[in-house]
């Protein structure tokens, strides 16, 4: 298995068209080949630069669509003292 995505290798014309395990998967690949050229050349390529910042705006899109992944009710005064 490949863990990192080069600027030479295919990238998704369109993120949204992605389940977000895909989205997850491709933001993972995108960081281990930030860390690698940073590593290599002492700073990324731009077209990774760009990658990341598309994934980043389409994992924070999809989060103001759906909100936090569970939200904990509040808890009054009142049921705090009873428990």
């Amino acid at each position: 298995m490949i863990t990192r995505l080069s600027p030479s290798e295919d990238f998704p014309e369109d993120l949204r068209d992605l389940d977000l395990p895909e989205v997850e998967v491709l933001n993972s690949k995108i960081h281990r080949e930030l860390d690698h050229e940073y590593a290599q050349d002492g700073e990324p390529s731009l077209e990774t630069e760009i990658r990341h910042e598309e994934l980043t705006e389409e994992l924070d899109r999809r989060d103001q669509e759906t909100g936090p992944a569970s939200k904990r009710p509040e808890v009054s005064e009142s049921d705090r003292r009873s428990s």
